[in-house]
C-alpha cells in the first residue's frame, strides 16, 4: 500500500490555493514578459480540464485567478480549440488595447 507523503499532499493542498495559482501565474507571466511576449497561456488550475461554456459555470478556483488577474489589469479569456479533444487553456495578455 502506497502512504501519501508530505510533497504531494502540499502538492495537492496547492492545486486548489488561489494565492498560490495566481502567484505561480505571475511568475510565468514575468518570464514571458522578459522574453519580450505580451502573452502567456496557462492550463493548471483547471482552466485545461474542466469543460464549461460561460464564466458563471467556470469551478469557484478559476473564477477566483480570473478575478484576480483581471483586478491586476490583465485581459483573461479562456481558450478552447474542438478536435478529437478539446484543448482549453487560459490566455493572459498584457499589450495596450487599441480603441
Amino acid at each position: 500500500m502506497s502512504r501519501m507523503t508530505a510533497d504531494k499532499a502540499r502538492d495537492m493542498a496547492r492545486a486548489k490555493d488561489p494565492a498560490f495559482a495566481v502567484d505561480t501565474i505571475l511568475a510565468g507571466i514575468a518570464k514571458a514578459a522578459e522574453a519580450g511576449k505580451y502573452e502567456y497561456s496557462v492550463r493548471d488550475y483547471g482552466f485545461g480540464t474542466s469543460t464549461y461554456c460561460n464564466e458563471k459555470d467556470y469551478p469557484e478556483l478559476c473564477k477566483v485567478v480570473l478575478q484576480e488577474l483581471r483586478g491586476l489589469g490583465y485581459r483573461c479569456e479562456v481558450r478552447a480549440v474542438e478536435r478529437q479533444f478539446v484543448d482549453l487553456w487560459l490566455e493572459i495578455r498584457w499589450d495596450e488595447v487599441t480603441p
